[in-house]
This record gives C-alpha cells, structure tokens and sequence, in this order.
C-alpha cells in the first residue's frame, strides 16, 4: 500500500471511531425522543462506524466528502427508526435541514466550485413541494415526515448537480421498489403493507454523493 493508501486507511478508521460515537448519541437521542425508537445497544454504533469508513474511503480527497458523512449518520439515525417504526421524528428531520444548509455552505467557502448553494437551496425547496404535493394527495403512500426529510436530501444533492438531485431519486425509488419485492418474496410485507420510503431515499442521497460528479453527470 502506498503512503497515500495508508493516510486514507487512517483517516477511515479515524471516522469509523468518531461514526461511532456518533451513533451512540443518535441512539440514545432517539430513546429519549417521545417518537424516537428503542434500538439494541451497538446496532447503531456499528453501522454510523461502517458508514463513515466506507464514506471516507469512497470520497476521500474530495471536497462533498463532508455531505457524504453527514448524509451517513443522517441516514442510519432516521432509518432506524423508520424501518422499526414508520416513523421519521421531527426532533430529526427539522434540524436536519439547517445543518445541511450549513453543511453546503461551509463545503461551497472551503471549495469554491464545488457546487452551488442557490442550487441546494432550490433543490429542498422543489423536493418539498413535490413531495409535499404527493402527501397531500396521497397520504396513505406518502407521510410527511418523508416530506420534511426530502429537503435535506434535496439541498444535498442540489449542492452538486440537478443530474445528482435527479439521479438520488431515481436510486431511492429503484431501492424501494427492489426492497418491496424481496419483503413480498420472503412473506415479511404484501402488497397492502406500508413500506418505510425514508432509508431508501437516504441511502440514494449517499450512494450518488460518493460518486465523482462527473461519473454523475455521465449517467444522466
């Protein structure tokens, strides 16, 4: 392994130590929230620590490395509860999105050019109204906590490319879609379940911010 290889290697098992301490405190947050969730001791702290890593690894050196940790522990902590719970708490999800603003805006001073924050900022913004559209007409097949969640996911995305922001949807509804044929397939949904969309849109978020942009902009 090359020297760089190895600084790589530290910084991942830095943010594999640091993942987990993250998720330590998103699981005793959510045991204390009145519409949290009760998770196993370790589930949380393992998987914030295995996403991170793999975060680092996967973006290391590139300036949306910290959206791609920040969606990582974002998304195991609301995944949990909604995969346990149906439930997306807004003691989450709200402020959520002032981080990921910062979090955008912070990424776009240190590297100028590495995305637009007025595009971020369209981006939650028409995320929430489609969304929000879609909960309003359809409220059994969409919930508003997915709504409030979209904004974050969108202004992420945004932040790199509409091609990015497209490209997280079309991955979140391909995941789910696969997600509910499995479940159906091994009897643990039917076809009148409700079927969390929350973790699927999360981790499309994840999977296109750990793309080079230009291998984003060649898909689409």
């Amino acid at each position: 392994m090359t020297g760089a290889g190895w600084a790589t290697a530290g910084w991942a098992a830095l943010a594999a130590v640091l993942g987990a301490l993250a998720g330590l405190g998103l699981r005793l947050l959510l045991g204390r929230l009145r519409r949290g969730a009760a998770i196993r001791a370790g589930v949380l702290e393992l998987a914030t620590a295995v996403v991170s890593a793999a975060g680092v690894l996967l973006a290391h050196g590139r300036p949306q490395l910290g959206l791609v940790l920040w969606a990582g522990i974002l998304g195991v902590g609301l995944s949990a509860g909604d995969l346990k719970h149906h439930r997306l708490p807004d003691a989450l999800t709200l402020p959520a999105i002032p981080i990921s603003l910062a979090t955008v805006a912070l990424t776009g001073w240190l590297a100028p050019g590495s995305g637009s924050v007025l595009r971020a900022v369209l981006g939650g913004a028409v995320l929430g109204v489609i969304f929000g559209l879609l909960a309003f007409l359809t409220p059994r097949i969409m919930g508003w906590g997915d709504v409030k969640l979209v904004v974050s996911v969108g202004i992420l995305l945004g932040f790199v490319s509409w091609s990015a922001l497209l490209l997280g949807l079309i991955a979140a509804f391909v995941l789910g879609a696969l997600a509910s044929i499995v479940g159906i397939v091994v009897r643990r949904w039917n076809l009148k379940s409700a079927i969390p969309f929350g973790p699927f849109l999360l981790a499309g978020c994840w999977l296109v911010l750990v793309l080079p942009p230009a291998t984003v902009g060649s898909v689409l």
